[in-house]
Order: C-alpha cells, then sequence, then structure tokens
C-alpha cells in the first residue's frame, strides 16, 4: 500500500455506497480525493433489494457496465404476506426500463469502490477515521493504520462522513440520536436452496431464479415487526426485525442465537414455508438493536454526513442504497460548489440540509409502524420531498405502503396537499394472490389471517 498522502482536497470516511458515490463524483471534477476504509473488502453486509431508480447513479459514477457484468439476481418486484393477505406488484408497471436487483452487498460496494478508485480516488483500507478538527479553512482526520499501526493525520479542505453506524463525526459532535418511534432489533443470516415467491404467486425452486426473476418477500409477524426473505446468486438472505414487545419473548425461545432465529423464520408467514428445505449457512448469523436513527445536523463547517451516517431507518421500503447514492451525489455537489467558490460554503451547507433532511425524512415516514410518529414536524419537512416526486414516483411509494398496511402514514401529507397522488386508486398492485408451486400438484400453505407471532 502507497503511504497516506499528509494532505488533499477532500477525506472521504467510508467506503459503501455513500461515500464511494461522493467520492467517485469529486474525483471526476478533478479533485485530489483520498478515501479511508476501517476494513478490506469485500466486506460482510447484508444482502439487498434494490429499487431500480440506482441505474441512474451508476451511469453518473461509470459503474453501470461493472454491475451488469457482475450478474447480480435480477428481481421482478414484491411480495408482502400482511395479516393474511398477499399482495404483490411489479416494478415495471412503474415504467422501468432496467430491472431492480437482488445484491450481494459485498461484492456491490466492492464493485463500487473499485470502480471509484479507477476514477483516480485514493483508497486506503484497514485505516480508521478517529476525529475531526478544524483550523480556520482547513480540516484535519485522525487516524490510525490498522496494518502499520500508525497514528497520523491528514488536511483536507473537506470531509465526507460515509462512516455508517460509526458515524465519526455525528457521535464525535454529539449530533446523533436514536428514532424513538423505531425501536426495533434485527437478526439476519443467509440459507442455501429452499424455494422463492415469483410473480402470479409462483413458488419456484432457487435453481430457478435467473429463468424466472424472484420478488422480495416481506411477511409481517407480531404487532409490526416483519421478516425479508432475498433470493440472490449463491443464497438467499432472510432476516427478523423485532419490535420491543417482541425482543423478550425471541430471546426466551431456543438455547443459543441460531435456535432463535431458525424458529423465528420458521414462524414467519410464508417464509418459514419457503425455507422448509432450505439450509442455514453456518457462522453467517448477525445482529443489530436500536438502528434507527437520525442526526440533528446534517453538515457543517467543512463536512457533510452521507448514508448510513446521516441517518438510518427500517429498510422495509428498500430505499437504504437509494439513500446513500443520492447524499453521496447531493455532497459531491455541494463540496464542487464550495471549492469552486469559498464564499457560499454556508449556502451550500445549507442547500444540502434542505435538500437531505426531506427526503430522510419521507422515507421515514413511509417506513414506520402505521400510526406511530411522534414527530409531528416531519409531516411538513417531509412534503417538501414528496411534492419534487413525479406522479408516477408518489404512486409507487403508496403502493410500498399499502402493501405492508402503512398507507395511513402518508394521510398526514394528502391533508396538507391534496394534489399528492397518495390517495389515488392504484392498478398497479394485485391482492389477495394465491402461492401455487411451480411443476407440482402439492398444495402451498395459505397464511393466517392476523400477524403471528415471531416466538
Amino acid at each position: 500500500m502507497s503511504p497516506i498522502p499528509a494532505k488533499a482536497d477532500v477525506v472521504v470516511i467510508g467506503g459503501g455506497p455513500a461515500g464511494s458515490t461522493a467520492a467517485n463524483l469529486l474525483a471526476q471534477k478533478g479533485y485530489d480525493v483520498v478515501l479511508l476504509e476501517k476494513t478490506t473488502h469485500p466486506r460482510v453486509t447484508v444482502g439487498e433489494s434494490l429499487l431500480p431508480h440506482f441505474w441512474k447513479y451508476l451511469d453518473a459514477l461509470g459503474a453501470a457496465d461493472d454491475i451488469r457484468d457482475a450478474a447480480f439476481v435480477k428481481k421482478s418486484g414484491g411480495t408482502a404476506v400482511w395479516r393474511g393477505m398477499v399482495r404483490q406488484m411489479r416494478l415495471m408497471d412503474f415504467g422501468y426500463s432496467r430491472p431492480p436487483l437482488h445484491v450481494e452487498r459485498g461484492e456491490f460496494d466492492h464493485i463500487l469502490l473499485k470502480v471509484a478508485e479507477r476514477m483516480g480516488v485514493k483508497v486506503f483500507e484497514r485505516v480508521v477515521a478517529r476525529k475531526i478538527a478544524s483550523n480556520g479553512s482547513q480540516r484535519r482526520v485522525s487516524y490510525g493504520n490498522l496494518e502499520t499501526g500508525e497514528e497520523a493525520e491528514i488536511t483536507c479542505r473537506f470531509i465526507v462522513d460515509g462512516s455508517g453506524q460509526t458515524g465519526v463525526i455525528a457521535n464525535q459532535l454529539g449530533f446523533r440520536e436514536f428514532d424513538r418511534d423505531l425501536r426495533f432489533m434485527s437478526v439476519w443470516g443467509y440459507f442455501e436452496n429452499g424455494d422463492y415467491a415469483a410473480q402470479g404467486g409462483l413458488v419456484c425452486p432457487m435453481e430457478k431464479r435467473y429463468e424466472i426473476p424472484p420478488t422480495t418477500v416481506q411477511a409481517g409477524i407480531g404487532d409490526w415487526g416483519w421478516c425479508w426473505h432475498i433470493p440472490q446468486k449463491e443464497s438467499t438472505s432472510v432476516g427478523l426485525v423485532l419490535a420491543l414487545s417482541q425482543q423478550a419473548e425471541f430471546k426466551a425461545r431456543g438455547a443459543n442465537l441460531e435456535e432463535r432465529f431458525l424458529e423465528g423464520c420458521r414462524r414467519a408467514p410464508v417464509v418459514g414455508e419457503l425455507l422448509r428445505d432450505a439450509t442455514l449457512v453456518p457462522d453467517a448469523l448477525y445482529g443489530i438493536r436500536d438502528f434507527a436513527y437520525h442526526p440533528t445536523q446534517l453538515a457543517g463547517e467543512g463536512w457533510y454526513l452521507v448514508g448510513d451516517a446521516a441517518a438510518f431507518v427500517d429498510p422495509i421500503n428498500s430505499a437504504g442504497v437509494l439513500t446513500a447514492f443520492y447524499t453521496g451525489s447531493a455532497a459531491a455537489a455541494c463540496v464542487d460548489g464550495s471549492l469552486k467558490n469559498e464564499s457560499r460554503i454556508d449556502y451550500y451547507t445549507k442547500v444540502y440540509s434542505r435538500l437531505v433532511r426531506p427526503r430522510l425524512t419521507l422515507f421515514r415516514l413511509s417506513a414506520l409502524p402505521e400510526g406511530q410518529n411522534t414527530y409531528q414536524e416531519d409531516y411538513q419537512i417531509a412534503l417538501k420531498a414528496a411534492r419534487l416526486d413525479s406522479a408516477v414516483e408518489q404512486e409507487l411509494l403508496m403502493v410500498q405502503t399499502r402493501l405492508t398496511d402503512r398507507s395511513l402514514n402518508l394521510a398526514p401529507l394528502v391533508a396538507i396537499d391534496s394534489g399528492l397522488a397518495y390517495n389515488t386508486h392504484s392498478n398497479r398492485y394485485k391482492e389477495n394472490i394465491q402461492l401455487t408451486r411451480l411443476d407440482s400438484d402439492e398444495p402451498f400453505p395459505a397464511p393466517v389471517a392476523g400477524l403471528q407471532s415471531v416466538a
């Protein structure tokens, strides 16, 4: 590894999608960009479902061909199992010409980082950012090199923090607050073999995943917990998201985390049956608690928070990577504008917050358990983002929330602005889907009415 330089125009902390996006776009503008990543890619990251919006960002990054060549599994849409009702939607019905994907995030993130490096970003892995400091127009990032043990610092003009849940800047400056309305824990792992749900309620074996595109399955468990099922290239990502009221019961079941997780998956409507013949990949269970949070500030004197370093909510609407691309792109544009005209630094700091906070807030409202928002100011904030979306994009968000009985979360926005498409009828999703097995007369068990307990 070449020596870490003593100075750069921009230091990016973190090599996830948000950090690599900001670094890539700034390097394309000709800036000297250094990216510090504490792990080594490909890193362990949860398997994820991506909405088709992401392709426009890949085009800007010069990464579309690389992702296409990786041959990730194409998804056709979503299947929601909620209170005994099976609903489905097809994303191509919303006018998208390129497919949504199910991706192994370790590989996906690694590709984005390599493309950023190709664009001129100086990437240093196993280097952990410790803290930041400012001195006039200069910023300093103190870091530790985990390979050499060296402790040093790098001087720059701007810092983009994409450090994810580590939240280097937010935690140092005290800007992070946990979301009191999203007190969940999540446990996830990977299964080999098993079945998946395709469009039309067709249940297919995993070997058909490239021939018959799968859907992302979301199954409600308990009051407002849920389970995801995401078929990928080699395995299926499965996770449990449990509300506070479910966590004690979950922990009381089984002698260890693996037993509890398997039992929880078995009890999840439809997902349990899809996993009937599947095998849990050993030594690949992960968990996190109280994972939803937001910052009280998104940008400041010479720094920007992007991706999960800025905020994180329940991933039920597959908005995580899109948020990373959006915030990484917005931060890059604001840093570029500031470097070109330093008299407008304060202006771009405010622009970033005005662009990003409403988008994050709208994603949060759409993911909340229905009727559980206690941040009443969020409706006016989210409205600014909602009004920027096209009618089709508004309809897509509305359909996503209807699939999982969350559509009433958008009602206060419609009460303020009746021109929004959140209360319109949509024929782009279907209800009362009957699940049937491909090439088999064996019936597929119907989900029971009411939400099943996870334990």
